[in-house]
């Protein structure tokens, strides 16, 4: 690769990194948001949730549609990647953004109710308000952001008392309440309701590994062995079941998250070797899987116009209630929040996807990035309107960036 093109993808990268902070983050919470409704800043979040709304935890209990529901779920993302581009480059500049970002951490525990509780976001207007309802996705994303920020240099001897002691309550949390009977293995609502969202073991292929994970990860932050006696406890069974998947299920955010969860497990699990190989045969696995995502930037992108849309989900046609009482706003004309396209256009998801497929195969230690992989990562970058976005799918590609780099996958220039 000439100079010349390594600076256009740091160009790219650097684009979609600071439309993200400008568009998606909000200072008062530390916290990044799911879309945007206009092109106006000062207007462009309106559709958030009034403390009045979410209080009342309309329209469900998960905040689902309303561009609160994920905000865990980036802020663990956007750790991570702080932390590969520190690895990667020594910026002193990260130190800040790590901050930032852990400011939003602990905010999402503080305004907690119950100890070990996460709330997928918190509303702007007051700090505090927030949803009832969390997901194992949430933690999946969190506790892997509190990993790895733990372990960076950018992260102070506070910050890391703090860490130490959050882990612990969801480690505790966890062992109280994934248990068999009427909590089902469920990490429940707020309340302690079941929660069919949070159910952290008896699970889908891709999810069983999230419980030794977090168990796994609190122990290597405080040192507590009990908690590394848990992750024994659920360990082999969940690295048996983390690879039958069937060929038939195919959902890029799920096999990246699988990967996310193997990442600690493979990192920390030094004792048992056997557990190890099952642990990265898992990993290798996913990322595998993952490889025909990254085709889909080749479907023909179209860029998104945030004026083509009404983004006020108040404005929305509701679902029908579910079984555990949701009912989430219908996304207009069939827009794909996550994937950054109009379906309608038949032409795919052309950026969240593949770059969720890029990032899972570079996260797994040693493995080959294959030179047509590294094409798509290229076109992916190159061709997305970054200055057109109106979701929180330009994330990703960041982080498939900065991981690359730290591989030396990518050079900078």
């Amino acid at each position: 690769m000439s100079i010349r093109q390594e600076q256009q993808l740091l160009d790219k990268a650097e684009q979609a990194w600071t439309i993200s902070w400008a568009r998606y983050f909000r200072s008062e919470t530390g916290l990044f948001y799911d879309y945007v409704s206009g092109k106006d800043p000062a207007k462009s979040q309106a559709h958030l949730p009034t403390a009045d709304e979410v209080k009342r935890q309309f329209p469900n209990t998960c905040g689902w549609g309303t561009g609160m529901e994920d905000s865990a779920i980036s802020a663990g993302v956007w750790m991570a990647t702080i932390c590969d581009r520190f690895d990667a480059t020594g910026d002193a500049a990260m130190k800040r953004c790590a901050d930032q970002v852990w400011a939003g951490m602990e905010l999402l525990m503080a305004v907690s109710k119950a100890p070990g509780f996460l709330p997928r976001s918190v509303c702007p207007e007051d700090r505090q308000s927030h949803y009832s309802e969390s997901s194992r996705d949430q933690y999946t994303h969190y506790c892997h952001g509190l990993w790895r920020f733990y372990h960076s240099p950018l992260a102070d001897e506070k910050q890391r008392a703090a860490m130490r002691r959050i882990i612990a309550d969801i480690c505790t949390r966890a062992e109280a309440f994934v248990v068999p009977g009427e909590r089902n293995f469920s990490l429940c609502r707020e309340d302690g309701a079941f929660s069919g969202v949070t159910k952290m073991w008896e699970v889908w292929c891709h999810e069983w590994a999230r419980l030794p994970m977090i168990y796994l990860i609190g122990w290597d932050l405080t040192g507590d062995e009990h908690w590394r006696d848990q992750y024994r406890r659920y360990a082999w069974k969940a690295a048996r079941e983390s690879v039958t998947s069937p060929i038939w299920f195919r959902v890029a955010y799920a096999y990246q998250q699988a990967v996310f969860s193997l990442e600690p497990l493979v990192a920390l699990e030094r004792d048992d070797l056997n557990l190890r190989a099952a642990w990265m045969r898992a990993m290798d696995f996913y990322a595998g899987r993952m490889e025909g995502f990254s085709w889909q930037c080749l479907n023909g992108y179209k860029p998104l116009h945030v004026e083509a849309y009404d983004l006020d989900w108040r404005h929305w046609e509701l679902s029908k209630m579910d079984a555990e009482g949701h009912r989430a706003p219908i996304y207009p004309n069939r827009l794909a929040w996550n994937y950054e396209t109009d379906r309608s256009s038949g032409e795919g998801e052309t950026i969240r996807e593949p770059a969720e497929a890029l990032l899972a195969q570079l996260m797994v230690p040693d493995r080959p990035f294959p030179a047509d992989q590294l094409d798509l990562l290229r076109q992916m970058l190159l061709q997305t309107d970054f200055d057109a976005s109106i979701t929180y799918a330009l994330f990703y590609p960041i982080a498939a960036y900065w991981r690359a780099v730290k591989r030396n996958v990518i050079r900078l220039p």
